[in-house]
C-alpha cells in the first residue's frame, strides 16, 4: 500500500503550501478543502515559515563565514606569535635579552627556552597575552623592543583573532536559536500538509482514476512506494 512522503526540504514545504493555496484561489466554491479561517491561518503561517527560512539560511551562511574568517585568524596569529617566539629565542642565545628577562613572557628562567605548543584556541591566547605584557614590562625596564616581527605587528593580529573568536560565538548562538524556530515551525509546516493532502485524498476518493491522479497533482501529493509494488494507487 503506498504512503504519502511528505516533503524533506523547506523549500519543498513552502513549495507545497503555496500550490494549495493558488489551488485553493483557483477552485471553485464546491471544490475547495479549506475553509476561509483554514486558508487565512495557513496563509499568514506560510508568510511566517519563509521569513524564517530566510533567517536561518543567513544565520548558517554567517556562522559558515565567521568560522572560515576565524580559521584565517587563527593560522594568521599562530604564524606572528610562533615567529615573535623564535626571534626572542635567538635574540637570547646572542644574549641581547637577559636571561632573567624571558620569565617576563612566561618562559621558565634557568630553562632552555623552547617553542610552546599553539595549536589551541587556549595556547594561542594564553601565548599571546603573555608574550604582549612581556614585551611591554621588559621595554619599559628599558629593554630594545623586538622586531621582525614587532610585538604591535603581533597584537594586532592578535586583537583580530580574539575579535573572530567573540564574533563566531555570537553567529554560532543565532544560528542555533534560528534551527530552533525553524524546526518548531517545519513540524507545523508538516501538519498543515497532511491535513491539506488528507483532505483532498477523501475529497476525491471515489473520482474517477484520472481526475484522481491530475488532483493529487495539482497539490503536489508525493506517494513513496515499497519495492516492488504495483504503482497505480488510483485504482
Amino acid at each position: 500500500m503506498p504512503v504519502k512522503k511528505l516533503p524533506e526540504t523547506d523549500e519543498k514545504r513552502l513549495k507545497v503550501l503555496q500550490r494549495a493555496l493558488d489551488q485553493e484561489e483557483f477552485n471553485s466554491p464546491q471544490d475547495k478543502i479549506l475553509t476561509i479561517r483554514e486558508f487565512h491561518e495557513i496563509r499568514v503561517f506560510l508568510l511566517s515559515f519563509e521569513g524564517t527560512c530566510f533567517v536561518n539560511r543567513q544565520a548558517t551562511d554567517d556562522e559558515k563565514n565567521a568560522k572560515k574568517e576565524y580559521e584565517q585568524l587563527f593560522q594568521k596569529a599562530q604564524l606572528y606569535i610562533s615567529h615573535f617566539i623564535q626571534v626572542l629565542q635567538l635574540a637570547a642565545t646572542r644574549h641581547e635579552v637577559r636571561p632573567d628577562s624571558l620569565a617576563l613572557y612566561g618562559f621558565e628562567e634557568g630553562r632552555e627556552m623552547i617553542l610552546p605548543p599553539l595549536s589551541t584556541e587556549v595556547d594561542l591566547l594564553q601565548w599571546g597575552e603573555q608574550l604582549i605584557k612581556g614585551e611591554a614590562d621588559r621595554t619599559y625596564q628599558g629593554g630594545v623592543p623586538m622586531y621582525n616581527p614587532a610585538i604591535a605587528k603581533v597584537k594586532v593580529h592578535y586583537d583580530l583573532f580574539k575579535e573572530s573568536i567573540h564574533s563566531l560565538k555570537i553567529f554560532r548562538q543565532n544560528n542555533v536559536r534560528s534551527k530552533e524556530a525553524i524546526t518548531e515551525l517545519r513540524d507545523k509546516a508538516n501538519v498543515y500538509i497532511e491535513l491539506i493532502w488528507g483532505r483532498v485524498e477523501k475529497k476525491y476518493w471515489d473520482s474517477p482514476p484520472d481526475a484522481k491522479a491530475d488532483k493529487y497533482k495539482n497539490y503536489l501529493i508525493d506517494f513513496h512506494y515499497q519495492k516492488g509494488e504495483q504503482l497505480d494507487v488510483f485504482g
